[in-house]
C-alpha cells in the first residue's frame, strides 16, 4: 500500500490553464448560442412528438360522447371498426370545423414534425419495449378453473400459470394509455375487461390474446366490478369513474353480435370523496362502496324490472371515526329461501368487515337487520348517515398497523386479513381463535379467495404474488416482478411546492450488469406499501433479473434486515435498515462490491441535541455507519457469498467517524475496485491470496486459495492547487460536495472528479497513475459545479455537470461542450437526477436528462408535475448525438450492457428498457477465392520404353487416386471461428435475429457446394 500525500512528480496545472479555461468558456457560450439557432445541438428535454401525435389521433378517431343528465347510448368499436347497427349522436358544427383548421396548417406542421423526429431519432439505434413494472393494487384475478392468474400492470395484463408461476400470455395496452382496472367477465369465463386511462374499455379473449370489443366511455375507471344482468346472458359493469367528481356508473356494453341491444349506462351514485373500493352481489342487487371515512350500502328496488334504466337503489351510509383502509363483504342466503323462493325474492343477509388505519377490524353481522332496527327506532327512513356506535359492531384487533386487506372465506366462517406485519391472520368467527402465517416477504396489500375456495391469492408490497393452499397454507405459486424503488404519482413534485421539494427520492438506484450472464442486479427495498413511502426507503436487498427470459432469478440480503423480526422500535417507530448506496461487479463477473450506509433516525437523537441545528446535524452525521463489502460468486449455491467486510473504508481521523462514500467503480483490467469518499481520499482495493508458511490457504472446496481484500493505494485529494508556492501546498479549506471516478479501458489511468460546495470553485479532475498513485494531471478547465458523472471513452474524458464536456487526454484540450437544460430542476438538484454511462464495447456514452413540466390536464386540481427523461447516445468524436429519445418517467439508473453494445435504463415505475444498435441484415461471410485444382491426366511421352511406361502409368494412377482422396477430404468446408462469431455476435443477446435465420446461416456455412472435381471421375 502506498499513501501518496506528497507533491506529484509532474505538474498538475499548467501556467496556461487560465487562458485555456477562458477559451473553453467562450466555446461553451458559442455552442450555447448555436444551440438556440440549431435545435439538434442542445440536450434539451422536450415533449415526445410520437406520444402527442398518438393522443391527438385517438381523440379524433374516437370522439367522446357528449354528456348530459340522461344516459347516452354509445357506439361500440369492434376491433377498431364502429358498429353500424347502433346510432351515435352526430358531432356539432364546431367539431366539424376544427379539423379543417388543422388541415390548413398540416403541411407546415408535418414538415416540422418530420424534421424534429429526424433530429431526435436515428435508424441506427432502437429502444426496446418495457419489461417489468409493478402489479396494480387490486385483487389478483383467478380463472374459474384456478389454473391461471390474471395480474394487471400499467402497460399490460399478464396471464400466469399457477402450476409453473411462468408467464403464459400478455395483453398489452397500446398508445400512451395505462391500465387502471381489470375484471373477468361474468358470462364468458375466457373474456376479461380492461379499462385504461384514455377512457377506453377493451374486451379481450385472454386465452388466445385477441380483442373482442372496444368502447370509448370517455372517463377514467378506477374500480371495476362485473355481474350478470338479471334475466339475460350479458355483463353489467359497475365502474367507479373518477374525474372532477366521483360516481358509480353501471354500463351495459354491447358488441356487434349483441344487436339489436344497444350500449347504455346509468349513474347510480355520486360521491363527494374518492371511492376506495366496490363490491357487487346477486346480479347487482346489493352494492357496497367505501370511501376514506364512509361506507355506502345500496339495495336495488323494483327487482321485477331488469332493464338497466330501471335500476333504482336505496342507499344507506355510516361514518367511521378512523380512516377505512379496506373492507370485505359476504352475502348469506337462508337455506329455506334457497329452496322455496326465486332468486329475486330471496332474503339476503349481508356481513361486513371493515379494516381501519389503527389495525382494528370492525365486524357487522346481518347489517340490513341493524339498519331496519335503527330506522324503526328513529321512525323515519332517510339517507342521513347512521352513527357507527348504533350499529354495535364486533371489534377484532390484532394488527399493530393499518389493515391492508380483509376477505371472507367461501363459507363465511373465517376472516382472512393482512397488513404491514407481513403476517397472514385467519379469524375463526365461531370460536374467536386466530391462526397466523408469519414471515411473509413483505407487507400484505390484497387478498383474494379463489372461486373454488381452495386457494388464497396474496399481493405483497414487494411486487410479488403468492398463492397459498387453504388447507396447509403452503405456497403453490410464487410470481415476482422487478422490486426496485417505485415512485407513485402522488410523490411527484407539485407546482406550488417545487422550490422546497426534495429530489432525493429520485436518487440513483444501484444497478450493475453481470458480464458473464448479462443479468441485471438491482438494489431493492424490503417492502413498499402504497401510500406510505413519503421519503426515501432503505434498499437492503439485491434482486437479479434475467432480461432474456424476462423474469427475476434470485433475491438475497446484502445488509442486516428485519425479515424475521418485528419491525418495531421501543418507542413504537420503525426500525430503519441499512441501505445499499453503490454497487459494482468486477470485469470477470466473479466479485461484487457494495457500499451500504446507515444513519440513526432523527427521532432517536433527542438525548444529544443541544439546541443548535448545525451542531445537531453534525452529531447525527457523525454516527453514520458505512461498510464496503466484497462478495464472491458461488456457482454451487448460485448466490453471492460475503468474502470481506471493510468497516469505514473512508473515515475522519479527527472525530473517528465514518465518511460518506461518493462513488464506487470496478477496475476493467482485473479484480479490483476504487472508491472516493468525503475524507478527500481515493482508495484502490485489490485481492491477495492468503499464505501460511509459504503455503496457499485453501477454502472448503480445496480447489482455490482463500483471498483477502485490502487497501492497495491511497491518494489524497487537495482542495486547490497553487503552483506559485514552491512546495505545492495542499489547501483543505473547502467542503467536498460530491466526487466521481472513472477508469480507462486498460486500467492504467484513474480519473477523479471533485465538486466543491463553494460556487466560486469550479472543481477539478485529477488524472491518477494507478501503478504509482501519483497525480499526473489536474484538469481545471471544466466546470463541475453540478457534477453528475464521469467517464472515459478511449482517449476521451467525459464529464457531466451543467454541460456535457468531452476532453481529449492526448491533446489535452476540450473537444466538445454540450449544454444541458433541465426544466423544473435547479443546478444543485440536477446532480441527483442526471445519469451518465459509458460503453467501451462500442465507444459511446449515454446521458439521461430529466425534466418536470406542468401537467397539461384540464383538471384544475391536478397540480402534480409530469416527469420525463431525454436519453441521448453520443460518440466522443462527434458534435451531435447519434440517437435521442424522450421517454416518459424519470430514469433512476443507466448502465452499459456488459460484453455487448447498448445501454439498460430503469425508470421510476420499475420498468427496464434496452437501448441498442439495430441489428444489420444477416449476411453470410464471403469465403476467400480459391484457385482451380490441378487436373491429373494419363498422357505419356512416346519416347519411353515399355517397362518405364508401365511403371510410370502405375504411379500416375496411384497419384490420381491419392489426389482424388485428398480433394474429397478437402471438399468439406472449413468454417473459421470468426465466421461463426460474425453470425452470433451481430448484436446483443436480447436483439438477435430469429432462431431459424441463425440456423439457416450456420447450415449454409457447412453445406457449401464442392469446390472442384477430378477429371474423369463420376
Amino acid at each position: 500500500m502506498s499513501d501518496v500525500n506528497e507533491t506529484p512528480k509532474l505538474k498538475r496545472k499548467r501556467e496556461g490553464a487560465e487562458s485555456q479555461r477562458k477559451r473553453a468558456r467562450t466555446r461553451r457560450k458559442s455552442r450555447a448560442h448555436e444551440a438556440k439557432v440549431e435545435e439538434p445541438t442542445p440536450i434539451k428535454a422536450e415533449a415526445t412528438e410520437v406520444e402527442e401525435t398518438t393522443s391527438v389521433q385517438k381523440a379524433t378517431a374516437t370522439p367522446t360522447p357528449k354528456k348530459d343528465g340522461k344516459p347516452t347510448p354509445q357506439r361500440p368499436v369492434i376491433n377498431g371498426t364502429p358498429d353500424p347497427a347502433i346510432d351515435t349522436p352526430s358531432s356539432s358544427k364546431k367539431d366539424e370545423k376544427e379539423p379543417q383548421t388543422e388541415k390548413a396548417d398540416e403541411p407546415i406542421k408535418q414538415k416540422k414534425k418530420q424534421r424534429r423526429h429526424k433530429e431526435m431519432s436515428s435508424d441506427e439505434w432502437s429502444l426496446s419495449g418495457p419489461q417489468g413494472g409493478w402489479f396494480l393494487p387490486q385483487d389478483p384475478i383467478f380463472s374459474p378453473d384456478e389454473k391461471y392468474l390474471l395480474l394487471p400492470k400499467l402497460k399490460a395484463l399478464e396471464v400466469y400459470a399457477t402450476g409453473t408461476s411462468l408467464l403464459a400470455r400478455e395483453l398489452p395496452v397500446g398508445g400512451s394509455g395505462v391500465i387502471l382496472a381489470a375484471a373477468l367477465s361474468s358470462t364468458e369465463v375466457d373474456r376479461v375487461y380492461i379499462a385504461d386511462s384514455t377512457g377506453i374499455v377493451t374486451l379481450w379473449d385472454w386465452t388466445d390474446g385477441s380483442k373482442v370489443g372496444r368502447w370509448d366511455i370517455g372517463t377514467n375507471v378506477r374500480h371495476l366490478a362485473i355481474v350478470k344482468q338479471p334475466n339475460a346472458h350479458q355483463d353489467l359493469l359497475f365502474a367507479h369513474e373518477a374525474g372532477n367528481s366521483h360516481s358509480i356508473t353501471v354500463h351495459a356494453l354491447r358488441t356487434k353480435r349483441d344487436a339489436p341491444l344497444e350500449t347504455e349506462s346509468k349513474r347510480i351514485l355520486k360521491a363527494s370523496k374518492p371511492v376506495t373500493g366496490i363490491q357487487v352481489f346477486l346480479q347487482g342487487k346489493i352494492v357496497v362502496i367505501s370511501t376514506a371515512d364512509r361506507i355506502f350500502i345500496g339495495k336495488r328496488t323494483k327487482l321485477q324490472k331488469t332493464n338497466l334504466q330501471d335500476f333504482e337503489y336505496t342507499w344507506r351510509e355510516f361514518e367511521t371515526s378512523k380512516r377505512v383502509t379496506t373492507f370485505g363483504a359476504h352475502v348469506r342466503i337462508p337455506d329455506g329461501d334457497k329452496v322455496t323462493k326465486p332468486q329475486q325474492d330471496q332474503r339476503a343477509h349481508l356481513d361486513l368487515a371493515i379494516g381501519q388505519e389503527d389495525g382494528a377490524i370492525l365486524l357487522f353481522e346481518d347489517i340490513f337487520t341493524s339498519f331496519v332496527t335503527i330506522e324503526r327506532s328513529q321512525k323515519e327512513k332517510s339517507a342521513k348517515a347512521i352513527g357507527l356506535e348504533s350499529l354495535r359492531p364486533k371489534r377484532l384487533h390484532w394488527h399493530r398497523d393499518a389493515v391492508g386487506s380483509v376477505k371472507w372465506s367461501s363459507d363465511g366462517n373465517y376472516l382472512i386479513s393482512g397488513g404491514d406485519e407481513t403476517v397472514l391472520t385467519l379469524w375463526q368467527l365461531s370460536t374467536g381463535k386466530q391462526q397466523h402465517l408469519p414471515h411473509l416477504t413483505a407487507a400484505i396489500e390484497n387478498i383474494v379467495v379463489s372461486p373454488g375456495g381452495a386457494s388464497y391469492g396474496i399481493l405483497l408490497a414487494n411486487n410479488s404474488v403468492i398463492v397459498l393452499s387453504t388447507s396447509e397454507l403452503e405456497a403453490k405459486t410464487n410470481i415476482v416482478g422487478i422490486q426496485s424503488r417505485r415512485i407513485d404519482f402522488d410523490q411527484l413534485p407539485r407546482e406550488s411546492k417545487l422550490d422546497n421539494y426534495s429530489f432525493k427520492l429520485f436518487s440513483r438506484v444501484p444497478m450493475a450488469v453481470d458480464p458473464k450472464s448479462g443479468q441485471i442486479i438491482l438494489a431493492t427495498p424490503s417492502s413498499q406499501p402504497r401510500g406510505q413511502n413519503a421519503s426515501l426507503v432503505p434498499e437492503p436487498y439485491a434482486q437479479t433479473f434475467d432480461l432474456a427470459n424476462r423474469r427475476p432469478v434470485g433475491r438475497q440480503a446484502l445488509t442486516r434486515n428485519n425479515a424475521t423480526d418485528p419491525n418495531m422500535a421501543p418507542n413504537g417507530g420503525k426500525i430503519q435498515e441499512p441501505s445499499v448506496k453503490l454497487m459494482q461487479i468486477s470485469q470477470d463477473g466473479s466479485w461484487l462490491a457494495t457500499i451500504d450506509e446507515w444513519l440513526p433516525p432523527r427521532t432517536d437523537m433527542g438525548h444529544v441535541e443541544e439546541g443548535l441545528q448545525a451542531l445537531n446535524m453534525e452529531e447525527w452525521l457523525s454516527r453514520r455507519q458505512v461498510y464496503l463489502k466484497i462478495w464472491r460468486w458461488d456457482d454451487e449455491g448460485a448466490q453471492w457469498v460475503l468474502d470481506t467486510r471493510i468497516d469505514a473504508p473512508h473515515f475522519f481521523e479527527d472525530v473517528s467517524g465514518h465518511a460518506q462514500v461518493f462513488d464506487l467503480i470496478a477496475d476493467p483490467s482485473g479484480p479490483g475496485f476504487a472508491t472516493v469518499g468525503k475524507d478527500r481520499f481515493v482508495r484502490l482495493w485489490r485481492p491477495k491470496t492468503r499464505f501460511n508458511d509459504g503455503m496457499i490457504v485453501r477454502g472448503a472446496d480445496r480447489t482455490q486459495g482463500l483471498v483477502t481484500w485490502s487497501l492497495d493505494t491511497s491518494v489524497k485529494i487537495a482542495d486547490k492547487l497553487d503552483i506559485t508556492e514552491s512546495k505545492h501546498v495542499l489547501h483543505e479549506s473547502s467542503t467536498l460536495r460530491t466526487s466521481h471516478l472513472a477508469f480507462s479501458a486498460d486500467g492504467s489511468v484513474l480519473a477523479a472528479g471533485v465538486s466543491w460546495a463553494s460556487e466560486a470553485d469550479s472543481g477539478v479532475i485529477h488524472i491518477i497513475d494507478t501503478d504509482t498513485g501519483a497525480i499526473r494531471r489536474s484538469v481545471t478547465e471544466i466546470d463541475l459545479v453540478a457534477f453528475s458523472g464521469l467517464g472515459v471513452v478511449g482517449r476521451y474524458l467525459v464529464a457531466v455537470s451543467t454541460t456535457i464536456s468531452v476532453w481529449d487526454l492526448v491533446t489535452d484540450q476540450l473537444v466538445h461542450c454540450f449544454p444541458i437544460e433541465t426544466p423544473g430542476i435547479s443546478n444543485i438538484n440536477r446532480k441527483e437526477l442526471v445519469r451518465l454511462a459509458v460503453n467501451e464495447e462500442d465507444g459511446t456514452f449515454a446521458v439521461a436528462v430529466p425534466r418536470f413540466e406542468k401537467s397539461q390536464s384540464s383538471d384544475s386540481k391536478s397540480k402534480f408535475m409530469h416527469g420525463s427523461t431525454k436519453v441521448s447516445v453520443f460518440e466522443p468524436g462527434q458534435s451531435k448525438a447519434r440517437w435521442t429519445r424522450n421517454i416518459s418517467g424519470i430514469m433512476l439508473a443507466l448502465a452499459p450492457a456488459k460484453a455487448s453494445r447498448g445501454y439498460i435504463v430503469l425508470d421510476a415505475s420499475s420498468t427496464l428498457r434496452v437501448i441498442s444498435p439495430k441489428s444489420t441484415a444477416l449476411q453470410l461471410p464471403t469465403p476467400p477465392p480459391e484457385t482451380a485444382p490441378r487436373l491429373v491426366t494419363g498422357r505419356m511421352d512416346v519416347d519411353e520404353d515399355e517397362e518405364d511406361h508401365k511403371t510410370t502409368q502405375s504411379a500416375l494412377h496411384f497419384d490420381a487416386d491419392e489426389e482424388l482422396f485428398q480433394i474429397t477430404e478437402n471438399d468439406k468446408p472449413v468454417v473459421r471461428p470468426e465466421q461463426l462469431q460474425q453470425i452470433f455476435e451481430s448484436g446483443p443477446s436480447h436483439s438477435l435475429p430469429p432462431v431459424r435465420d441463425l440456423f439457416d446461416a450456420v447450415v449454409a456455412l457447412y453445406a457449401r457446394e464442392p469446390r472442384a472435381s477430378v477429371a474423369g471421375s463420376v
